[in-house]
């Protein structure tokens, strides 16, 4: 199970909506690696803003999403039968996730190239 905040193991630490009742439909458990995420989680009711690297792979999976749908000729989410559905859902999770990747691949390089070799 990974942390709902950062996306590293979650290690017992959770979160739930108090305001909410057990069996609301909305009512989700927030499986958590530290307090610290504990604390974001909380502060922000289950929510953190997105990075900007995340809102940038929003921007891309949804041109995915987009593009597919060009190939369908529809635009109306609601015309799609179940296989287009999951299709687009697909394209967008995918071109999301891998643009999201790429973004975390080249920040790496750049903080490598950044960081000044030991000297010993």
């Amino acid at each position: 199970m990974l942390c709902d905040v950062c996306r590293r193991e979650a290690r017992g630490f959770g979160w739930f909506d108090p305001a909410l009742s057990f069996e609301h439909p909305r009512q989700r458990f927030r499986h958590l690696c530290s307090i610290a995420c504990q604390d974001l989680c909380h502060g922000r009711q289950g929510m953190i803003d997105p990075t900007p690297n995340e809102k940038a792979a929003f921007v891309h999976g949804g041109r995915f999403g987009g593009e597919y749908l060009d190939s369908l000729g529809k635009t109306d989410l609601e015309t799609l039968n179940p296989d287009e559905w999951l299709t687009f859902v697909e394209a967008v999770v995918t071109g999301y996730c891998d643009h999201l990747r790429a973004l975390a691949a080249r920040d790496a390089e750049r903080l490598g190239v950044m960081s000044p070799e030991v000297p010993f």
